[in-house]
C-alpha cells in the first residue's frame, strides 16, 4: 500500500482543496476585499478584469476566470510526480542500500506532491475571490513550496526528520504571518536565496556541480529557465504592464506565469530524483 501513498495523498488533497472552493464559488465569498482591487490604473489584482461590486459584496462566482482556472494545471503536474513516485516505490521498495531520498519510502516525496499541487490550487482561492484571506492562502501556497526547496535540500545534507518538520512548518507559519505586512516578493526571494545557498553547498560537498551528470545539469537548468521566464511574464503582465490587457482572454499571468512555475517544480523533482546524494541515505527511511 505504501507504493501508492503518493497517489492517495494527491487524491485526498484535491478533494480537501477543491470541494470547499467549489462551495464558495456557488455560495459566495465572505471576508474583506483584497487591497489590490483599489490599485490603479484600472483595478489592480494582476490585470484581468473583474466586477468590483461582486468583490465588495462577496457574490458567488469566479472574479478572474483565466487566472483562476488555469491553475488547474497543478493537478496534472502533481499527478506526473505522483505517478513517478509510485513507479519508483514499486520498483525499488526498500531493498536497495542507497536509495535517493526523493525516491525512498519517506514522506518527502508525498509532501512534495502536495506542495506542487497546492502551488497552483492555493492560488485559485485568491483569483476566484479577490479577498484578503484568499491572498493570504495564495501566499501560503508559495511559502509551502519555496520552504520545501530549502529544507529538503538541508535534509539531503543532514537527514534529520525532526529538524526538517520543525524548520519547514515554522518557516511556513512565519512567512504566512508576515504576508500582508511585508511584500511577498521579498519573502519568496529570501527563501529562494536560501535554497540556492544550500544547493551550492551540496555541489561543493559532492564535488559534482549541478547534480553530478549532464542529465541533472540539464534538468536543473530547465527549472531555472522556467522560473525566470515565468517571472518575466509575471512582471510584464501586472496591472499597467506592457502585456496587460484587462479585457483580453489572453492573460499571461494565468496562461504563462502559473504553468511555467509548475513546470519548474516538475523539472526540480526529476533533478532531485537523479542527483547524487551528498550523504549516504539508509534504506527504509521510515515514515517521516
Amino acid at each position: 500500500m505504501k507504493e501508492y501513498r503518493g497517489l492517495i495523498v494527491l487524491g485526498v488533497a484535491i478533494v480537501v482543496i477543491m470541494v470547499p472552493f467549489l462551495i464558495f464559488v456557488a455560495a459566495g465569498w465572505p471576508g474583506d476585499r483584497n487591497t489590490c482591487i483599489d490599485e490603479r490604473p484600472h483595478d489592480g489584482c494582476f490585470c484581468e478584469h473583474f466586477n468590483r461590486a461582486d468583490v465588495i459584496h462577496g457574490a458567488p462566482g469566479v472574479r478572474q476566470p483565466v487566472n483562476t482556472w488555469f491553475n488547474l494545471y497543478a493537478i496534472f503536474t502533481a499527478l506526473l510526480v505522483a505517478c513517478v513516485v509510485t513507479y519508483d516505490r514499486k520498483t525499488y521498495g526498500v531493498s536497495t542500500s542507497k536509495p535517493n531520498l526523493i525516491s525512498s519510502q519517506s514522506w518527502m516525496a508525498d509532501l512534495y506532491i502536495f506542495a506542487v499541487l497546492f502551488l497552483g490550487l492555493g492560488s485559485m482561492w485568491f483569483h476566484a475571490s479577490l479577498t484578503a484571506w484568499g491572498g493570504t492562502l495564495d501566499g501560503m501556497s508559495m511559502f509551502v513550496y519555496a520552504a520545501f526547496l530549502i529544507f529538503y535540500s538541508v535534509r539531503r545534507l543532514w537527514n534529520n526528520a525532526i529538524f526538517f518538520w520543525i524548520a519547514y512548518l515554522g518557516t511556513i507559519v512565519l512567512n504566512t504571518a508576515l504576508h500582508g505586512h511585508v511584500d511577498s516578493l521579498y519573502l519568496i526571494l529570501l527563501l529562494v536565496a536560501g535554497y540556492l545557498a544550500v544547493e551550492i553547498t551540496i555541489w561543493v560537498k559532492t564535488g559534482k556541480p549541478f547534480g553530478g551528470s549532464v542529465a541533472t545539469g540539464i534538468l536543473w537548468s530547465l527549472a531555472v529557465i522556467s522560473i525566470v521566464l515565468a517571472t518575466v511574464f509575471w512582471k510584464l503582465s501586472q496591472t499597467g504592464g506592457s502585456m496587460c490587457d484587462p479585457f483580453s482572454r489572453f492573460q499571461p499571468h494565468g496562461l504563462l506565469w502559473h504553468p511555467l512555475a509548475g513546470l519548474m517544480a516538475v523539472f526540480l523533482y526529476f533533478y532531485w530524483r537523479l542527483a547524487d546524494e551528498p550523504v549516504e541515505v539508509e534504506s527504509g527511511l521510515g515514515e517521516l
